[in-house]
């Protein structure tokens, strides 16, 4: 009878020894199954993010053209009031060169 019982205690340490074995071996396999589906997880907010900042950058960009055209489209045709100012001068400045050579020389 004692020897059944130092039996049964040795059958339940040993089932106890594989019971644990197995859950410290299903822990082990949750655990990775977890870190590989929070890496994916991980990934696709990274790309998430990635793609918003790209659209938030785009819109910064055409925003930025958006104010951009018209300031440069003034600053062209103030270059143009310049040029076409200093062209009407243009003439009546080598006139009066042209005069003021003459009359300090002497020749006519």
């Amino acid at each position: 009878m004692l020897v059944e019982m130092i039996r049964e205690i040795r059958s339940a340490e040993e089932q106890a020894e594989e019971t644990k074995r197995s859950a410290y071996l299903e822990a082990r396999r949750m655990v990775q199954e977890a870190e590989l589906k929070a890496a994916e997880v991980y990934q696709q907010f990274v790309a998430a993010a990635e793609a918003e900042a790209r659209q938030v950058v785009a819109a910064g960009e055409q925003d930025g053209q958006g104010l951009v055209a018209p300031i440069q489209q003034r600053a062209a045709e103030e270059i143009e009031k310049i040029v076409a100012a200093a062209r009407s001068k243009q003439e009546a400045a080598i006139t009066m060169v042209m005069e003021r050579i003459v009359k300090s020389y002497g020749h006519s």
